[in-house]
């Protein structure tokens, strides 16, 4: 031991604080994990990437000890502004409440695009079919809605406001409506859409074909990214390689879908195809369709004031780890 650290242990005790914190991020991980709290809204497909970063262990090579929490997307909200949790994966839901006021950014985007798909009964065989029929979604204002309200838009010349109505319905109740002819369509992700596939309904037209709309990702508190900027990258970390090992590894992931999510290898194959392709390849999301969310829930709350992308995310941590991965 050095001289000055063999005669002065008091200097010593005072300088290993310093000492500790100028020290790699590998050597970090070594030490004990860091407890984070992340809200989840559902055990759905839709938040494979979250579940796959937990179970490969991921988020624990970061040094992260992640609490997965079941909460609706409006209870993260309140739960992110009194710190309850640490992170959310309802972005969309945080959005809205950063546009209302809240101290919350979206640090990474897991899905770039939507992968919903319009079911509907087999007498649909167009969109425009759909004129004076139901149609369910899971909430109305939400993410979903709005990708139904741009398919009949788009593709059915569909008024959605007089001529197609819109019903708020869980994805389960959305499946029954469609069996007992109550709905003639229904938004359903995988592997919902797949499991009405075979039962003869028809899969009409994929989001992720004709939308830029970004959905799936975590979001955090302005403080959080303040103090615990180290924490928020290996977080961030964590999702990047969760993303390119469910890219890179399509046979070890179908397998993996197929056993946490109960369903055969082939309805597992047919959900992972469908959502790879809404996956982002880096966490990130493209500027202008980061925009249309915000442009879309301005309307939908009647928001008059100008508000941009950096409004309501932060993505210099996450330019940071795309770097660090030579992503960039």
């Amino acid at each position: 031991m050095h001289a000055l650290f063999r005669y002065s242990p008091q200097l010593y005790l005072a300088l290993l604080p310093l000492l500790l914190g100028s020290l790699p991020d590998s050597f970090a991980q070594t030490a004990a994990p860091e407890k984070a709290l992340i809200a989840v809204p559902s055990p759905a497909l839709s938040m494979l990437p979250v579940y796959f970063a937990q179970d490969r262990g991921l988020f624990k090579k970061e040094g992260i000890d992640p609490v997965l929490v079941m909460m609706a997307g409006r209870l993260q909200a309140i739960a992110l502004g009194t710190g309850e949790i640490d992170y959310a994966a309802s972005v969309e839901t945080i959005l809205r409440s950063t546009m209302q006021g809240m101290p919350f950014k979206i640090i990474l985007y897991t899905n770039s695009k939507m992968s919903v798909v319009l079911v509907t009964s087999p007498d649909i065989k167009s969109v425009a079919d759909l004129r004076g029929k139901a149609v369910g979604v899971t909430s109305l204002g939400g993410g979903l809605e709005y990708a139904l309200r741009e398919i009949l838009i788009q593709q059915g010349k569909l008024n959605p406001d007089r001529e197609v109505r819109a019903v708020s319905l869980g994805m389960p109740e959305q499946m029954a409506g469609l069996a007992a002819g109550s709905l003639h369509g229904a938004m359903l992700v995988p592997p919902y859409d797949g499991i009405m596939a075979r039962k003869g309904y028809r899969r009409l037209v994929s989001a992720v074909d004709l939308l830029e709309y970004p959905q799936g990702g975590i979001a955090t508190t302005d403080k959080k990214l303040k103090e615990k900027p180290a924490q928020v990258k290996r977080v961030i970390r964590a999702m990047i390689q969760a993303l390119n090992e469910i890219r890179s590894e399509r046979e070890r992931t179908v397998s993996y879908i197929a056993t946490r999510w109960k369903i055969d290898q082939e309805l597992a194959a047919q959900s992972y195809d469908v959502m790879v392709r809404s996956f982002s390849k880096d966490g990130s999301a493209s500027t202008k369709s980061i925009q249309n969310v915000i442009d879309s829930t301005k309307s939908r709350l009647q928001i008059d004031r100008a508000i941009s992308v950096n409004d309501v995310a932060a993505f210099s941590l996450l330019g940071e780890v795309q770097r660090e991965l030579s992503l960039r």
